[in-house]
């Protein structure tokens, strides 16, 4: 067997470069009397995104000469067609973008999964590892890196804001926004002066609640009950992984070069970010 790698162009360029720029987004909604503000981070869909001029696609195909009854004869399974930006990104692994085709391929030529995957994988990296140098290069991918960390730093003290009060971590999202400036200081105060009172029932021993419950609806308070967080098991997690892999791979923009899946792929990272994955 020997794996072929053609390189094509495609009819249209990849639409979907990254954001130029983002902004804080705000969504205001009342529920029984209490108005409240929920922070996002979202694209500013006037900047425009940033251009992708590579065409540039990779058609993975397996061969196989053999004979039979004296003749030589051949087999041939696509693999799959990957585009250029979808190497380049380090957000999915080789295995993401040809699932479907290596499956094919262990029927076709009765090989294990790791031997079609390691041919491929042997062909390809050369060019994977060429593009992503020249993807780096860009100011898409260096924009895109200065964002992610302040998306991580957001989430570390999103995540510690949650441990710290006793609450779930989307509460965060209503103090703060997400370069962590203080946007509803009275809920904010609201949240330190329950979670005080709390702690100062626990200590004195006329505490309300079940040993260990951080629900605040029962004591009294007015407004909004602020929620648990809870954590999901290793082997939900596990779960939950399938589920965005699945999701993802469907709605990625490099997988619909004809429908823009920009919310789509929004609110699966969204998930993502509940799920703590």
């Amino acid at each position: 067997m020997f794996v072929v790698i053609q390189e094509i162009q495609l009819k249209k360029p990849n639409a979907y470069g990254v954001y130029k720029e983002f902004e804080v987004s705000s969504t205001t909604f009342s529920f029984s009397g209490v108005t409240k503000t929920h922070y996002s981070y979202y694209p500013k869909s006037d900047c425009g995104r940033f251009d992708r001029p590579h065409r540039e696609a990779y058609k993975i195909s397996i061969h196989q000469s053999y004979r039979e009854s004296g003749k030589v004869k051949k087999k041939q399974c696509v693999i799959a067609t990957i585009g250029y930006y979808a190497l380049a990104e380090e957000t999915w692994s080789l295995y993401d973008l040809m699932q479907s085709g290596i499956n094919h391929a262990i029927a076709m030529f009765e090989e294990s999964e790791d031997t079609i995957y390691d041919l491929v994988e042997s062909k390809i990296s050369p060019v994977r590892d060429r593009i992503r140098k020249e993807y780096h290069k860009t100011e898409e991918y260096k924009t895109d890196k200065e964002r992610d960390k302040v998306q991580k730093k957001y989430q570390k003290v999103k995540t510690a804001f949650a441990k710290k009060y006793g609450v779930g971590e989307d509460e965060y999202d209503y103090c703060y926004n997400i370069f962590g400036e203080v946007m509803d200081k009275a809920y904010l105060d609201q949240i330190i002066q329950r979670a005080a009172a709390y702690s100062s029932y626990r200590t004195s021993g006329y505490s309300n609640y079940t040993a260990g419950s951080t629900d605040y609806s029962s004591a009294g308070y007015g407004g909004y009950s602020i929620p648990v967080h809870s954590n999901h098991t290793e082997e939900e997690k596990q779960y939950l992984k399938q589920f965005y892999k699945t999701l993802s791979l469907k709605f990625h923009p490099d997988m619909n070069p004809d429908k823009d899946t920009t919310k789509e792929m929004q609110l699966l990272n969204k998930l993502k970010e509940d799920w703590n994955l």
